[in-house]
């Protein structure tokens, strides 16, 4: 292409920048426009200047503040001068995505349509390199494989991934063990077949073992110190406790026993006074009827806290310690309708 046709294109270039509604359509303001547009111009001018690196760097500015399918295939163009042909791919590809309607420039049109067609010529240039891992790590869930730097995802080993033609340098590592590095060389369109060696992990630390140590043998006391002390203070204070449940409980049998008593007689009561078992409202035998209601729910409660309070008498005062081995307790209790007691000896 002559200097004049360079020149020339970049006018169409920056023409169709300022006048497609299409492209422009998500741009609001005149300041980005102007921009986009003085943007393109300098990469124009730098890629007719053969500063490939600069161009492209301008024209992939110019495209992220207009994506003009006239930005991307020269951003394609650069990058195929720089000899990153995946890049180029790629703007190619973005090229010919663009979305045209019918007020579209014709500017946009031959673009779209130069993209493509270069885009088919570029495709056997790419070289592909196939990546195969073995060792003893290959099936190892840390296996990390790495081409120039950056960490391929497993979905790409073993098939031919696409790179740019030159030096490459690919190692693989499992668990904090790198393998060695494998370097190989492509030339455009060439496709070859790699083998990387992913090592076998490294063991696991194992944690130090502290040494062993034997205390001194003494030799052992007659008596524990403060054993039978511990059990002087002790005793005193849950058998306190078991009296105390012991009391509530023989006050809670006696309340049964009473209230029991006078239920069964409020019973007989509303029996007489009421023909047919039917108690009229207000009556003495329903006022009887009431009473015995009352005094059997009493009498039922008493009975439950009397025998829970005798349990926890046993509880409390047969497992406390005893002071004296050798003497054994002798407990008696005693019920009668108007009340009850402990007697015996501790």
């Amino acid at each position: 292409m002559t200097p004049r046709r360079h020149l020339g294109s970049l006018a169409l270039l920056t023409f169709a920048l300022l006048r497609s509604p299409a492209v422009f359509a998500q741009v609001t303001d005149d300041a980005t426009r102007n921009l986009a547009r003085d943007l393109a111009s300098q990469a124009k001018l730098a890629f007719l200047a053969h500063d490939y690196a600069h161009a492209r760097d301008l024209f992939h500015r110019a495209y992220t503040l207009v994506p003009a399918p006239t930005i991307a295939v020269y951003e394609a163009r650069a990058l195929v001068k720089l000899g990153k042909l995946v890049a180029a791919e790629e703007a190619y590809m973005r090229a010919v995505r663009t979305s045209l309607d019918a007020g579209s420039p014709e500017q946009f049109r031959k673009a779209s349509r130069d993209a493509e067609a270069e885009l088919l010529a570029l495709r056997p240039r790419i070289p592909r390199l196939t990546i195969h891992v073995t060792g003893a790590g290959r099936e190892h869930p840390s296996l990390s494989v790495l081409l120039d730097g950056t960490e391929l995802s497993g979905v790409a080993l073993g098939v031919g991934v696409p790179v740019d033609p030159g030096d490459h340098e690919l190692h693989a590592s499992v668990s904090g063990a790198a393998g060695e590095s494998v370097k190989v060389r492509l030339a455009e369109g060439q496709q070859i077949d790699v083998e990387v060696v992913a090592p076998a992990p490294e063991p696991a630390a194992e944690a130090p073992v502290a040494p062993s140590v034997t205390p001194p043998r003494t030799a052992p006391p007659s008596r524990a110190p403060g054993r039978a002390a511990i059990a002087r203070s002790a005793a005193p204070t849950q058998k306190t406790w078991a009296f105390v449940a012991g009391g509530i409980g023989i006050a809670g049998l006696g309340t049964g026993v009473v209230t029991g008593l006078l239920a069964t007689s409020k019973y007989a009561e509303a029996k007489d006074s009421c023909p047919n078992r039917v108690c009229v409202e207000g009556s003495g035998g329903a006022d009887a009827l009431a009473s015995f209601r009352t005094l059997r729910t009493v009498s039922t409660v008493g009975y439950v806290v009397g025998g829970l309070g005798l349990v926890g008498f046993g509880v409390l005062y047969f497992t406390a310690p005893s002071t004296n081995p050798d003497a054994g307790p002798t407990v008696s209790l005693w019920v009668a309708p108007a009340g009850g007691g402990v007697a015996g000896k501790f």
